[in-house]
């Protein structure tokens, strides 16, 4: 791809629109979301921790114990927005991580966005029960392209319908913590670099990550590992240059902090793209 093929400022400007229309977007599902954790009590909070065992999913839990693929089910790792993670062991005894999405017909709503246009998955249905399967399958097969470009994200293990299976990342079980909880970097320069060549590996390896940040940068013995590759688009997606621009953004702004020398973003965006 030139360098004159492509209107930077006219891709950032598209971009900034949709940024702020999504941060404003979060911001107030954050207060919503504040306002009603204060009204509920204990046992309220786990059934909405636990909100992902409908009858379905518990069913299928129960096959892929019966299969052995699941050894032992342990507990949660973390609860998100879109889908929980669980702590799990196989039959041989090693960890996994057992991610599971919600079926919430707001949450396909978004989905959509980030499948619609990417030309790996022709059929988006409009039930919210076929987007969140089709979401879990990409996000598997996702990280199985980036694994396979020997990038550091988890192993992929099995997905079927909206429970994905793949490696955990921790230490025994405790599980690694996202880079904004890390309190001291080593060296954020070499970190840096790290996340910079996963974006331009990823790009080569015709994907983007289109939701990076310091929120799904797991930290492992001071090393990066690079997770919720859901949203993850082919380069052939219409908003691909987009979202690329949100990720070197992402980027760039945490690690300036640290006083480090960075690429402006256009340097970078254009440094990746010619690849």
């Amino acid at each position: 791809m030139e360098e004159n093929n492509t209107d930077f400022e006219e891709i950032e400007e598209d971009f900034i629109e949709e940024y702020d229309m999504e941060e404003s977007r979060d911001l107030e599902i954050k207060k919503i979301d504040k306002r009603r954790i204060k009204k509920k009590d204990q046992s309220a909070i786990r059934l909405a921790v636990d909100s992902v065992f409908d009858e379905r999913t518990v069913f299928l839990l129960r096959k892929l114990l019966d299969k052995q693929i699941i050894g032992d089910f342990v507990g949660i790792i973390n609860a998100g927005k879109e889908a929980n993670v669980y702590l799990a062991y196989d039959k041989e005894g090693n960890e996994i991580a057992i991610k599971i999405y919600k079926i919430d017909s707001n949450t396909s709503r978004w989905m959509r966005n980030y499948i619609t246009g990417d030309p790996r998955f022709k059929k988006v249905g409009k039930n919210p029960s076929q987007i969140i399967f089709l979401w879990a399958k990409k996000e598997f097969k996702n990280l199985k392209q980036a694994y396979r470009a020997g990038l550091s994200v988890p192993q992929p293990i099995h997905v079927k319908n909206n429970v994905l299976i793949m490696e955990y990342i921790g230490d025994g079980p405790t599980p690694a913590p996202i880079l904004k909880k890390v309190k001291s970097l080593e060296n954020p320069e070499k970190l840096f670099d790290e996340v910079y060549q996963f974006i331009k590996v990823l790009y080569k390896a015709k994907l983007v990550h289109g939701d990076l940040s310091e929120f799904n940068i797991l930290m492992l013995d001071q090393k990066p590992i690079i997770i919720d590759i859901s949203q993850a688009v082919s380069i052939d997606h219409p908003k691909s240059d987009q979202y690329l621009i949100r990720d070197i953004k992402n980027v760039i702004n945490f690690f300036s902090k640290f006083g480090i020398e960075t690429p402006t973003v256009k340097e970078a965006f254009y440094d990746i793209i010619k690849n």
